[in-house]
């Protein structure tokens, strides 16, 4: 995977476009799912070929929603037997798509009103408007993808020893990262204004995962974010692995880049060691 990775500006065009086409899946799941703590009844699940809705409840079957990045085709299936396909070419707006999007979901017999404010974008965008974003070039999709799965291991392994309640790697569709989440089971009034945030961080947390970076942080990267935050380190910075991971006190968060990771003879050791490491630090300052 040394040769195969991407930063955002290699491929901001593609990745503007398919981080719309994935709001309205999501948009879909927080439209039709049950409420779920840290809003993990939104997420869209990895597999081998793409992403996918898993089921969702319908009006008379339930129904899925796949985006399969191999075949290049968005794949709508119900328990009726029912399916629709769309396929994804480059020159397909976004607002083309939100068209076609919806039609499936008729034939599905599950039309879905959802709102068509973009969320977590760096511009004013209308999904039923959109014209602008219209890129999707195969080549980038497919190095994203294998990104994806790579984030995916070396998250799990990190996991694995955890005992107590986790979240396994799933993609949010809001900020287009792969993320995962262990917990130690103590809720935290929050006083935070923002309904979405509020909503993700009502308990302790350290959360781990993969970001393919935007236009204000370029660099696909791994982070980690305790919570409650921390402000900075204290005398614990030298515990923090490896040498080239750094702590964002402005994003509170701990950073290594996709690029760094290949740069050491065993990657997956790497990123689990950062994770670790980070959460090490996040023990020492405010323990369990």
């Amino acid at each position: 995977m040394e040769n195969t990775f991407l930063n955002y500006p290699d491929w901001q065009d593609t990745a503007d476009t398919i981080h719309l086409f994935l709001q309205l899946a999501g948009k879909v799941k927080v439209k039709r799912c049950t409420t779920r703590p840290e809003w993990a009844h939104v997420l869209l699940y990895l597999l081998p070929d793409g992403l996918t809705t898993g089921l969702i409840p319908g009006d008379n079957s339930a129904f899925s929603i796949f985006f399969d990045f191999r075949q290049h085709q968005v794949e709508f299936r119900n328990g009726e037997g029912k399916r629709v396909d769309i396929p994804l070419e480059d020159g397909l707006s976004v607002a083309d798509f939100y068209k076609q999007f919806n039609n499936a979901l008729e034939q599905m017999g599950s039309p879905t009103s959802i709102g068509v404010k973009a969320q977590y974008f760096y511009e004013p965008v209308d999904l039923d408007r959109d014209e602008k974003h219209h890129t999707y070039d195969k080549i980038a999709i497919r190095k994203w993808l294998q990104s994806l799965l790579f984030a995916y291991k070396v998250m799990s392994l990190y996991l694995a020893p955890f005992h107590g309640k986790v979240h396994y790697p799933a993609y949010y569709f809001g900020k287009m990262d792969l993320s995962c989440m262990v917990f130690n089971g103590k809720l935290i009034p929050t006083t935070l204004k923002n309904e979405v945030m509020r909503k993700a961080l009502d308990e302790e947390m350290y959360a781990c995962g993969f970001w393919p970076g935007d236009i204000s942080s370029p660099q696909a990267a791994f982070y980690a974010m305790p919570y409650p935050f921390i402000e900075d380190l204290k005398e614990n910075a030298t515990l923090l692995q490896p040498d080239k991971a750094i702590f964002k006190p402005d994003k509170k968060e701990f950073f290594l880049a996709l690029e760094d990771v290949f740069s050491y003879p065993d990657p997956e050791k790497t990123v689990t060691d950062f994770f670790q490491s980070g959460f090490d630090i996040f023990q020492k300052i405010q323990p369990w």
